[in-house]
C-alpha cells in the first residue's frame, strides 16, 4: 500500500529501461518509458518502431523519432528492474 504523498508505481515507470509484451506482437521488445499518465506510457523502441514501420508500410516515412504510446491494459506483462536496495524495502 502507498503512503500518501509517495510516487505512484507509474509514476515511477518514468526513465526506466523495461522489456514489454503487447498481444499485437509474438514477441516483446526492448525500450525506455519515457513519461506516463493514468492510462497508460510513451515508449521509445527502435525495436518496436522498425515493427511497426514493417506493419504500417510507408504510412510512418515521414515520422521523425517516433515513440508508441501504450496502455497498461494492452499490456501482456512487463519486465523491468529496480536496485537492489530498493527491492529490498518493497
Amino acid at each position: 500500500m502507498l503512503q500518501p504523498g509517495a510516487p505512484s508505481f507509474k509514476s515511477k515507470l518514468t526513465g526506466k529501461n523495461v522489456i514489454v509484451k503487447t498481444a499485437l506482437f509474438s514477441r516483446a521488445f526492448p525500450g525506455t518509458v519515457s513519461a506516463t499518465d493514468d492510462t497508460g506510457f510513451c515508449f521509445v523502441s527502435d525495436d518496436m518502431i522498425a515493427a511497426l514501420r514493417e506493419l504500417t508500410g510507408s504510412a510512418m516515412n515521414n515520422m521523425d523519432a517516433p515513440s508508441v504510446y501504450l496502455t497498461f491494459v494492452s499490456l501482456e506483462w512487463m519486465v523491468f528492474s529496480e536496485p537492489k536496495a530498493a527491492a529490498a524495502r518493497a
